[in-house]
């Protein structure tokens, strides 16, 4: 099928791969599914038909032309070709960083390939991430909302103040917001704290860190520091003023109460989530509402007492 279509193009369609895995669905049990860019020029061989004919040189139109030119560029071709040398790969693209005009050649190989497919121009986007997961999520429903989605990560001195953890994985529910709860002692465990840090430093989706550490609190003023992300403390044992005595260049805020956190966490999230934003507005309304109708109660009951007053003066 891929074949002839590429074929009423005057495009050879060589061969291709096929990569299977085994993922496990919602009850457990193990499913086989195809991976992989399956019938696109990553995955398989493309050449230029007239070309072909009419000199028997092949033109790639594929993935494997830049394979062959990394053969010649590099003196360990092997290297860039492994995925499982992914350190060398990336010394060797450091210190043998490949021309910006053989990058763009590659580049024009793929988009030449795509237009001829399309019929049409492709035109160049300046949000191509955002655009990608817009399209995979509402056209096709391929985005994990985990992957994208802001994230509060709750980190703790120790497991044995679970119940405040699970209490801020609630409040933060409310507003439509993930959390995951990472234990990390920074007295015991510096080292692990620091690649925990470094870990969410990676991200792309926008994160908090909520520091639930009691006694002594080198979480958040250690979290804080090497983060590039906020960092909350809101101590298990309540007002803890070690949170704000933290050293110069720690920056950590303040929050005692669970649910005032999650609130701050849907505040700095709503402007880059749609769901919680409506999540905020919707508590807030809600909090309004409450503090409306129990005056309007307050106002019934002193026109009932007032008219009993001056129903018994008569």
């Amino acid at each position: 099928m891929i074949s002839d279509a590429l074929g009423a193009m005057d495009q050879i369609f060589v061969d291709t791969k096929f990569e299977f895995g085994y993922v496990y669905d919602k009850s457990g049990k193990e499913k086989l599914i195809y991976m992989d860019e399956v019938g696109t020029p990553d995955s398989s061989r493309i050449w230029d038909g007239p070309e072909f004919r009419s000199s028997g040189k092949v033109i790639e139109k594929s993935k494997e032309g830049f394979r062959q030119f990394l053969l010649k560029h590099f003196p360990d071709s092997d290297i860039m070709l492994n995925k499982d040398r992914m350190q060398e790969r990336a010394a060797l693209a450091r210190d043998k960083a490949l021309p910006a005009k053989d990058l763009m050649d590659v580049s024009k190989t793929y988009t030449d390939i795509a237009e001829k497919i399309i019929g049409q121009k492709l035109v160049t986007t300046q949000h191509p991430r955002e655009d990608i997961i817009a399209v995979l999520d509402k056209e096709f429903g391929l985005i994990d909302k985990r992957k994208t989605a802001p994230m509060v990560v709750i980190a703790a001195g120790s497991d044995s103040d679970m119940p405040h953890l699970e209490t801020l994985k609630k409040e933060l529910a409310k507003f439509k917001i993930d959390s995951e709860i990472r234990i990390c002692s920074a007295h015991k465990q510096p080292g692990r704290l620091e690649n925990i840090i470094a870990e969410y430093n990676q991200w792309k989706q926008p994160v908090m860190l909520v520091g639930c550490a009691g006694g002594t609190d080198a979480l958040s003023g250690t979290a804080s520091y090497l983060a590039n992300f906020p960092v909350v403390s809101c101590p298990p044992d309540g007002m803890n003023n070690t949170c704000l005595t933290n050293p110069p260049g720690s920056s950590n805020a303040f929050i005692v109460k669970p649910a005032n956190v999650a609130k701050f966490a849907a505040q700095l999230f709503s402007r880059s989530s749609k769901e919680v934003s409506a999540a905020l507005v919707a508590n807030i309304a809600e909090k309004i509402a409450k503090l409306e109708g129990a005056d309007e109660q307050l106002t019934k009951k002193r026109r009932i007492e007032s008219g009993c007053g001056a129903a018994q003066g008569a």
